[in-house]
């Protein structure tokens, strides 16, 4: 096993097959050099018609003994942050004649955005969301920001629609 993975090393292993098992994998570039970190920033459209400001998702692990055995919550965390660390790699391998809001990375990222907007307006009604990819250099000070990516609005969708997300939500935490 050792010979082969030192044969493959520099290779980078593709195909489509290959792609629809990497959701079960993290991404594992951070390995290969530090570098600038993608982030989920999130803005809600309120009714009153004015944007809050951009909430930026950061996921922060809590350790207890008991998570060595069973950590749901943080594998969710970590599972959403992958999700972007993803999308980030598939806004640069994007082709020229391919809309982002074809990906699959995107369109995930744009519900996992519209949970975070009900998160931060905490059961209030809203009109819509946005959300927007930025890359984040933790070597400088202050961290130096780059946009990768803004959405477009998302528009405010059925109440059955946001029960469905927000009961998922419950399920999973």
């Amino acid at each position: 096993m050792l010979l082969l993975t030192l044969f493959w090393r520099g290779r980078e292993l593709s195909g489509p097959s290959l792609f629809l098992l990497r959701g079960f994998f993290p991404n594992w570039r951070f390995y290969h050099r530090p570098g600038n970190q993608p982030r989920l920033y999130v803005r809600v459209w309120k009714c009153d018609g004015n944007w809050t400001r951009w909430e930026v998702f950061v996921p922060r692990a809590h350790f207890r003994l008991f998570d060595l055995f069973h950590n749901p919550i943080n594998n969710l965390l970590h599972a959403n942050q992958n999700l972007i660390d993803h999308l980030n790699s598939d806004i640069k391998e994007l082709r020229d004649d391919q809309l982002v809001e074809q990906l699959v990375t995107y369109q995930l990222t744009a519900r996992f955005a519209w949970v975070r907007a009900t998160e931060i307006m905490r059961g209030e009604k809203f009109m819509g969301c946005q959300f927007e990819i930025r890359l984040i250099s933790p070597m400088t000070s202050p961290p130096a920001e780059t946009k990768v990516l803004i959405s477009s609005v998302i528009p405010f969708r059925s109440e059955e629609h946001t029960s469905e997300l927000q009961s998922h939500l419950n399920l999973v935490c």
